[in-house]
């Protein structure tokens, strides 16, 4: 059962629209009902707020928020490569325009 904890920090890590989100990694992923039918966004809900139990779909849940994890940190350290190419290449060019000065 995910606890209102849990269920806090999957909210933070996925975003908006996380129930839809949930839905589709869900399907993407071939997770099914016993009946073999896709799970009801409804479904999805009760068992995110922790009012419903299903392991199955628990244990994808976290995976899910896992996998949106890596990506963020992933686009982190990528903005972050930006940032730093960025502020070498302005110092070099105020470097640049401070050695022409001392000329």
């Amino acid at each position: 059962m995910i606890t209102p904890e849990e269920r806090d920090a999957i909210l933070k890590i996925i975003g908006s629209k996380h129930i839809k989100q949930i839905q589709a990694y869900l399907q993407t992923n071939k997770i099914l009902t016993p009946q073999k039918k896709y799970y009801s966004k409804t479904v999805i809900s009760y068992i995110l707020s922790g009012e419903r139990e299903n392991e199955v779909v628990e244990n994808a849940i976290f995976a899910f928020a896992h996998q949106k994890m890596i990506e963020q940190e992933k686009q982190q350290e990528l903005r972050d490569k930006i940032l730093s190419k960025n502020k070498k290449k302005d110092e070099s060019s105020k470097n640049d325009v401070q050695n022409k000065e001392e000329e």
